[in-house]
């Protein structure tokens, strides 16, 4: 089983636990369930996608082996090996587990964002953008803001909510959960439209939009390069900047955060989920070749290199009215495999 499958039956435990303690007061009290957790499901899928897109091509590639879901009480105990988490100690705190509590609340956050921005919960409505422009700006707030304030809430109600005790691994899960949501809101940008006679454009409305879901991921990957190992003291995450020197780190640092060393994932190791780099497969046509040889190089393992044929589509034209048509060609791709010396 794959980690989206697994996140999506974690998602409706770690949910059913949630949302059973507390009744939904932000919008239709428990009649709003069924409706958010669908978009909790919806968003835990869209990060798992994103999170295997975005490390396909490395030796940790957001996978987990399927015996690893059959070998742990995982539903029960609300733990995901490697993964995103309810309460539980079961699994270490690496850098990976740090990315994909990031990933997941990230996702949870832009999804519930954007059915909102669709109309599809009720009570959601446009962001009111309290930022003034600037007297010489050609432009002025309106249309409809996405409303990432609400998703950020509704996400906490959700995730957040789920962690109890004051302890290393719950605000290990609770700073990354919030570095993923502050990527999102990092990524809404402006958008305006012009009004004026003939498109003169004398006026425009702007208004605030969410960016592509895999821009976050792209710069969730960036600060998993950069993620801090720390330590828990005086009940907060400290990380250490001199040989005796500790400062606190804040979610406003938008730094993800780890407590443990992650495990050698070139080795299948069934315990913590990895598959290993043996047998793995790398194409030459979604990465360079030398990427895919590095990969293997890097676990100690050799690499063969066949040259694969596929068929696309070329030499396409519009035309009139209203198709296109297209040729069909030969295209060339490697395919680099891990094997043994």
């Amino acid at each position: 089983m794959k980690l989206a499958a697994a996140i999506m039956v974690l998602a409706v435990v770690c949910v059913n636990r949630g949302l059973s303690r507390s009744k939904s007061a932000s919008i239709l009290g428990q009649e709003a369930y069924p409706l958010l957790l669908s978009f909790v499901k919806a968003g835990g899928r869209l990060g798992l996608q994103e999170c295997q897109r975005q490390f396909k091509n490395d030796i940790w590639n957001c996978t987990l082996d399927k015996h690893v879901i059959k070998e742990l009480p995982i539903f029960v105990k609300t733990t995901l090996p490697y993964g995103l988490t309810c309460s539980d100690y079961f699994t270490a705190a690496t850098r990976e587990t740090a990315f994909i509590h990031a990933i997941s609340s990230a996702a949870i956050t832009h999804e519930i964002t954007q059915q909102c921005k669709k109309g599809k919960i009720p009570g959601c409505t446009c962001a009111v953008i309290k930022k003034p422009k600037r007297a010489s700006d050609d432009w002025t707030w309106g249309g409809c803001s996405d409303n990432v304030k609400f998703g950020e809430r509704e996400t906490k109600r959700f995730i957040d909510k789920l962690e109890k005790g004051n302890d290393a691994r719950t605000a290990f899960n609770l700073h990354n959960n919030e570095v993923g949501r502050k990527v999102v809101r990092a990524n809404l940008r402006r958008e305006c439209k012009c009004h004026g006679l003939s498109g003169s454009c004398t006026l425009k409305s702007c208004w605030k939009q969410l960016g592509a879901f895999e821009n976050v991921g792209s710069d969730l990957k960036k600060i998993y390069g950069a993620a801090a190992r720390v330590k828990f003291v005086e009940n907060k995450l400290q990380e250490r900047i001199t040989r005796d020197l500790r400062r606190a780190v804040s979610a406003k640092d938008k730094k993800l955060v780890y407590l443990d060393s992650s495990p050698n994932y070139c080795v299948r190791n069934s315990t913590v989920g990895s598959p290993g780099m043996l047998g793995r497969i790398c194409r030459g046509d979604e990465v360079s070749t030398d990427k895919c040889k590095s990969l293997c190089n890097a676990c100690g393992l050799r690499h063969q290199t066949i040259q694969e044929v596929k068929t696309i589509k070329c030499k396409c034209k519009f035309v009139w009215c209203c198709s296109v048509q297209c040729d069909e060609c030969t295209s060339k791709f490697s395919v680099t495999t891990c094997k043994r010396y």
